[in-house]
């Protein structure tokens, strides 16, 4: 069976005319660093949004430390959470402090595998 991805590179049935993940409010943008510099920015829409190497997720980050699905996101009633899947050897930092759950705040600077993200929340 058959499958495609829509504009921002999220998984969808064939069938589907229009991706169900970005039909949900944008919600800000989860801004891959490189030499902490921005180097790509993945949209984040309202609801949970899964993080990893496999095609199943809506933030998919090609990187050999990470896990398919090694955390997520949840946005809801104005407030933003990572939680680590617990999937990976390595730890989720937030801010440098390892951590399985927190809350996020616009700017807050993510660690996963050998990867850093900044989190900028509208």
């Amino acid at each position: 069976m058959g499958f495609k991805y829509c504009d921002e590179g999220h998984w969808m049935d064939p069938s589907w005319k229009r991706c169900p993940v970005c039909l949900a409010p944008l919600s800000g943008w989860l801004v891959h660093l490189k030499e902490n510099k921005p180097f790509k920015a993945y949209s984040i829409h309202e609801g949970k949004s899964f993080i990893g190497s496999g095609a199943d997720c809506e933030i998919r980050i090609l990187n050999i430390d990470l896990s398919r699905q090694h955390a997520y996101l949840v946005i809801a009633d104005g407030m933003c959470s990572i939680v680590d899947m617990g999937n990976s050897g390595s730890a989720l930092k937030v801010n440098n402090i390892d951590t399985v759950k927190t809350a996020l705040i616009d700017g807050d600077i993510i660690e996963l595998g050998n990867s850093a993200f900044k989190i900028k929340l509208l």
